[in-house]
């Protein structure tokens, strides 16, 4: 949801009589309140599956033009579903990926090799004579004034203008499956590290609920305070008023995107291709093994390093 957030914002802006509603999970419905170019999200949740025929019947009520399938890479078969019960005269998918039937309006998709999935949603633009930048490309979230006041209370106060301030670190140590996880000593060794190069960086650990017990000990063991982030909102928040970001391969890293927020973020055995970091200061950095516990904290060092000098990060360090 994250990395189509560009191309949504595109297509509702391409012409001026467009109105964007946008089917989303429960978990992906809070991503994208407020933002300007959605009309309304239309939560639907594919477990409950009693929610059925009322999602349908809204689908049907809305009366839509044209429905857009962002399944990008694998086709879902319950979006297709979900399309044909649309009752939209126009469904617009990118063509060969074997569904072609299931749409009148096809696009041909992303041809170079090896491409990132903000370059293969891009290509949906076309079929409203949209082509982006990669710029335009680049994921787009929205946060309140309040979502923001918050973040900076958890950050220690609000920065003053035209002054010098301590570096805010986020680290973020959840993935939300197994293969992702780094070991929780790897992280306090990177805070470490960090606090030599520049003594008075603030330093913030965040983690999913379920991991509240990891976050605690990184950051009691690594010098930071946890933040406690109820919601993907709250620790979107933080993001923004970051300075610099270390987090495995998760929403958290297009984030740091989204808000150009310097960034480094691990990933396993293939899938920086398409999940890595898109058109911002940062390194994904790509494990040879197929899960986070092995990569060497040697290496995560020399990432962090690298990205911390070329982007400035800290004058006092």
């Amino acid at each position: 949801m994250v990395l189509s957030t560009g191309v949504m914002r595109a297509i509702a802006r391409s012409h001026p009589t467009i109105t964007m509603d946008v089917l989303a999970s429960p978990a992906n419905a809070a991503i994208i309140a407020g933002a300007d170019y959605v009309h309304e999200i239309v939560v639907f949740d594919k477990r409950a599956t009693a929610r059925y025929p009322a999602t349908l019947a809204r689908l049907r009520r809305g009366r839509y033009d044209a429905v857009i399938d962002c399944m990008v890479t694998a086709p879902s078969v319950t979006t297709l579903l979900l399309i044909l019960a649309s009752g939209a005269r126009y469904r617009v998918g990118i063509a060969g990926r074997g569904n072609d039937a299931a749409f009148n309006v096809t696009v041909p998709g992303e041809t170079k090799a090896h491409a990132h999935m903000a370059d293969l949603l891009a290509a949906l633009a076309r079929a409203f004579d949209v082509e982006l930048s990669p710029s335009e490309r680049r994921p787009s979230l929205t946060l309140t004034p309040a979502e923001l006041s918050r973040a900076e209370r958890a950050w220690g106060g609000e920065r003053e203008e035209n002054r010098e301030t301590a570096p805010r670190v986020l680290i973020n140590v959840s993935a939300g499956t197994a293969e992702r996880t780094w070991p929780e000593d790897n992280y306090v060794a990177v805070m470490r590290h960090l606090r030599e190069r520049a003594a008075d960086v603030v330093l913030r650990v965040i983690g999913a609920p379920a991991e509240r017990g990891r976050a605690a000990y990184v950051a009691d063991n690594g010098g930071g305070q946890i933040v406690a982030t109820p919601g993907i909102r709250d620790a979107f928040a933080l993001v923004a008023t970051a300075d610099f970001i270390l987090t495995p391969d998760t929403s958290i890293a297009h984030a740091a995107t989204a808000f150009k927020v310097p960034c480094v973020a691990m990933y396993v055995r293939g899938k920086a291709e398409q999940w890595a970091l898109y058109d911002t200061i940062g390194e994904s950095v790509e494990h040879s093994d197929n899960t986070l516990r092995t990569l060497p904290v040697d290496r995560v060092l020399r990432a962090v390093d690298a990205v911390w000098s070329s982007a400035a990060v800290s004058r006092s360090s």
